[in-house]
């Protein structure tokens, strides 16, 4: 699975070592990181401040990132509204988080998030890899059937055919874009 970890400034200024962990958790797990932007980011962080086009960049990869990510882990210990507002496009792009805060930290915002999308963890340093193993192991699509076999009767297949023909497109893709379709309409 490709997972995207979100955090904030002061995520990445107070708990460094906390965020590189739940990265070698991830890696551990056989995972892999859509956007690996932690030190990176500390070591900018630790030198001056970022100018407009930094951020401009940072936000454009981060939404990338989100975008093409299977699940999202975001430390929320502190309360950021970037890592709100992403949190936010994840759960509106239908993936499940994995929101994290140390516990002892009292935050309104780690508890405020309510969604079938979203799981809270509160974590300590002995705690933190079961957390996230265990998100990781609930939202692995790897382990979960993901074909399956239907019966059509005559004027389904002669539409799908004629319509990969018109298209270019194989049946099981208009298949596949008719649900989606029927997914976006229903809002699920």
């Amino acid at each position: 699975m490709k997972i995207h970890l979100i955090a904030s400034k002061q995520s990445l200024e107070q708990d460094i070592d906390i965020l590189r962990r739940i990265m070698k958790a991830i890696k551990e797990e056989g995972h892999t990181i859509a956007r690996d932007w932690i030190d990176d980011a500390y070591a900018a962080n630790e030198k001056s401040g970022q100018t407009a086009e930094d951020w401009a960049l940072i936000y454009s990869e981060s939404l990338g990132a989100i975008a093409g990510s299977d699940v999202i882990i975001a430390d929320a210990t502190y309360e950021n509204f970037g890592v709100g507002y992403q949190i936010a496009v994840a759960v509106q792009q239908k993936k499940p988080v994995l929101l994290l805060r140390r516990s002892g930290v009292d935050g309104a915002f780690a508890h405020g998030v309510i969604d079938g999308w979203v799981r809270q963890g509160e974590y300590v340093e002995d705690t933190i890899d079961k957390i996230i193993k265990d998100f990781l192991k609930d939202n692995d699509i790897s382990t979960k059937d993901m074909r399956f076999n239907f019966f059509i009767d005559r004027p389904i297949y002669n539409y799908l055919r004629w319509a990969a023909l018109k298209t270019g497109k194989t049946k099981a893709e208009i298949l596949r874009e008719l649900v989606q379709r029927e997914i976006k309409e229903k809002d699920f």
